[in-house]
């Protein structure tokens, strides 16, 4: 008997050493990735009805409004995003039921002020009963973004502008998108920007997920069309994986990737790298962070002094030395020139470019069958001292596909051209022009 309740009691405390161990698994070492997992709808649940930062762009558009919190009838305020699909893969969503993406989830502790830099910023903030919040601004440009968007037309695809000093996002546009007023509830609240026909979606079901971004959720194989083309797809596969940008759940190839496979964000910095003398920096899509009191209007730019986090540039490789970054920049302006690519002049800009292409092809790993073929390019302008990098993927479409090749380089390097020249020119295009009726 004294046998049998001795083993009974090494069972029970190994179970309960067990159940410790796990316990502080699930406490501490794994809950910030519990906490930040997709399904995990906990954080949308807890923030929707109390106040929360609101997002601008560079030039001080608002794509996600400041909220103040429940309204006097007691109902929750609904995350109201005025331009809808625009920036759908960028800022995300605050969804009650598939819960928060995009910026939306990087930034929660911060939108809400539940971050100890928002909440607490002077020693007076820890007796004070008034709330905070903190407002984002991203280094996103509108108008590029518009032009992007207008440039990609209805062809799937994705459209990556950066600046090769920084690493800081000017414009990231994949279609298809999807309306992301319709998964927060807030579709009923005069969303200005949701035609269909620019999204490749009729509406966005809140029951499943939306679709991934093309820019840096999918990986794309690569073919070069010139030894310039293959040597910068080359480098950029094998020196670097995930970019480390600041928004969830960047594709990083499970080791299934091979090393011609890249999304969109990799081509665009391997692209940065040539005209920044071989340095690869980490790309970021918020630049500025700035804490307030939630019963404050949000501002249209920070005040001085306020922000309470400024992102830098980080460089976190070197993809190329400076000799092989200058050689391949000439390579690439040279094959601009001889596809008569140049870029529509500007009072402050040069009109030279420089450019790679080549073809997508994706293969199909269990029948090893060709399943899409479309175009890549890169492009970096002013070819003499780049300023703006350029990466764009088209995917195939038959019905829209012309057979030959048209004058000035494929359809994706034109396309970079005209992002690149809204960049350059930081010059926004008219809304009515890409929006309709």
């Amino acid at each position: 008997m004294n046998r049998r309740i001795a083993k009974l009691t090494v069972v029970l405390v190994a179970g309960f050493v067990v159940l410790l161990v796990q316990l502080t698994n699930l406490g501490y070492f794994s809950a910030e990735d519990l906490r930040a997992h997709p399904r995990n709808t906990r954080s949308a649940i807890a923030s929707i009805g109390i106040a929360r930062g609101a997002i601008t762009t560079a030039d001080g558009e608002t794509i996600a409004p400041a909220l103040e919190g429940n309204n006097d009838s007691g109902s929750p305020q609904l995350r109201d995003y005025p331009h809808g699909h625009l920036y759908a893969h960028i800022v995300g969503y605050l969804s009650p039921t598939l819960g928060v993406a995009g910026l939306e989830r990087t930034y929660n502790s911060h939108l809400s002020g539940s971050a100890a830099d928002i909440s607490i910023t002077r020693l007076a903030d820890l007796f004070a009963d008034s709330g905070r919040v903190g407002d984002l601004e991203l280094t996103v440009h509108h108008g590029t973004q518009l032009t992007a968007r207008a440039a990609l037309g209805d062809r799937d695809g994705a459209v990556v502008v950066l600046d090769p000093a920084t690493g800081a996002v000017i414009a990231m546009w994949s279609r298809p998108s999807f309306e992301p007023n319709e998964l927060t509830g807030a579709s009923d609240t005069g969303a200005s920007d949701t035609g269909a026909s620019d999204t490749g979606e009729t509406g966005t079901d809140p029951r499943r997920q939306p679709p991934l971004s093309l820019a840096y959720q999918r990986y794309y194989e690569l073919i070069a069309e010139a030894p310039e083309a293959d040597e910068l797809i080359r480098r950029a596969g094998r020196s670097h994986g995930v970019t480390g940008v600041d928004l969830p759940a960047e594709a990083d190839g499970s080791g299934s990737r091979s090393d011609t496979a890249l999304t969109p964000l990799q081509l665009a910095l391997a692209a940065a790298a040539v005209a920044n003398e071989g340095a690869l920096t980490r790309p970021f899509v918020v630049q500025r962070i700035t804490a307030r009191p939630a019963s404050q209007p949000a501002a249209g730019e920070p005040s001085a002094g306020s922000a309470i986090e400024v992102t830098e540039p980080t460089a976190v490789a070197q993809l190329f030395d400076s000799g092989e970054a200058a050689e391949l920049l000439r390579q690439m302006a040279a094959a601009a020139e001889q596809a008569s690519l140049r870029l529509a002049p500007t009072e402050t800009t040069q009109t030279s470019a420089a450019v790679a292409e080549g073809v997508v092809v994706t293969v199909d790993a269990t029948t090893a069958a060709v399943t899409q073929i479309g175009e890549w390019a890169v492009l970096l302008a002013p070819a003499e001292n780049p300023v703006v990098a350029v990466a764009v993927v088209v995917e195939t479409d038959v019905r829209l596909d012309a057979d030959e090749r048209q004058p000035g380089g494929t359809l994706a390097s034109l396309i970079a051209a005209t992002a690149a020249e809204a960049a350059l020119a930081r010059r926004a295009i008219p809304t009515s022009v890409v929006d309709g009726p």
